[in-house]
């Protein structure tokens, strides 16, 4: 939301209303209801996890980040940016060098400690925590908002939207496909209710298993894999390298019913855990695997 908090008289107003360099005062609300104020569209951003540079870089802003975190891998030209450091561990000192004018961080990988020493420098701090679909699109309305993207950012969330729309419509016409997604193999843990992995699987037409289990993230033993005897498993890639199998790591599952009929499936780790713009991709690609073989 943009406005002006400092009242003018009849005599500058109409300066400042056809003045095209002049903005008023920018007023965002993040992620955890704090009340972020710029006085202009940020030029400087140093951006703390890899979700949001890629926010940043689809919004139009990538030539206003300044700085970004080693795991910052998407799209390719964020790489060749300055390096603060990881996403638990950034280098306080390198990012108050780069003298940002914006800081965005995410809740779900930088921590606290950090995010109170760089609110202390009075750089504004912007924070970002989507857990939804939509939430995603009101973290990307926020930052085009702060970097001065507004029609951008508009059309961009316009056709997620659009996309999103396309794929719950066609999902709501199939009969739902059970299941299982699994985040870590050593220990076994699935992705469960009230996260955004279960949203995408639910929109994309499936029956989340391990949504019924205790926590967001529950730990699972082989037997419950066999006792929830899923159609589909889907495999981090960062947990199960090109060319392995559950077969041969669980031979015990040769009876479940997405390994006895090759609907096991390797999926891109990075685009179902940043919530960004590429969960698109994920919640399409997740339609496909769910519906393929129906």
């Amino acid at each position: 939301m943009l406005f002006c908090r400092f009242p003018f008289t009849a005599a500058i107003a109409p300066i400042l209303f056809f003045h095209p360099g002049l903005r008023a005062q920018i007023d965002v609300v993040d992620d955890l209801q704090r009340t972020v104020i710029l006085a202009r569209p940020a030029e400087r951003i140093v951006s703390l996890a890899p979700s949001i540079t890629e926010c940043l870089f689809a919004l139009g802003a990538g030539d206003q980040v300044k700085g970004v975190t080693d795991f910052c891998s998407y799209p390719p030209e964020a790489r060749l940016k300055p390096h603060v450091g990881g996403m638990i561990n950034p280098s306080i000192e390198a990012v108050v060098g780069l003298e940002p004018d914006l800081i965005v961080l995410s809740m779900e990988g930088n921590i606290r400690d950090d995010f109170r020493r760089l609110t202390s420098f009075g750089t504004p701090v912007f924070v970002s925590n989507p857990r939804t679909l939509e939430g995603i699109y009101r973290s990307l309305r926020a930052l085009g908002t702060l970097t001065g993207k507004e029609e951008t950012t508009r059309q961009l969330v316009a056709g997620l939207e659009s996309r999103e729309h396309a794929i719950r419509s066609a999902a709501d016409g199939k009969p739902p496909v059970r299941v299982l997604l699994i985040v870590s193999l050593q220990p076994l843990m699935c992705a469960g209710s009230n996260t955004f992995i279960d949203e995408l699987l639910r929109a994309a037409g499936g029956t989340n298993l391990a949504a019924r289990a205790h926590g967001t993230y529950p730990s699972y033993s082989r037997e419950n894999v066999i006792a929830d005897d899923p159609e589909v498993i889907i495999v981090m890639s960062d947990i199960l390298s090109q060319g392995a199998t559950l077969a041969a790591m669980f031979p015990e599952w040769g009876s479940v019913d997405a390994v006895r009929k090759g609907r096991v499936f390797r999926l891109d780790a990075d685009i179902l855990s940043r919530p960004g713009p590429r969960a698109l991709d994920a919640l399409e690609k997740l339609f496909h695997i769910l519906h393929s073989s129906q």
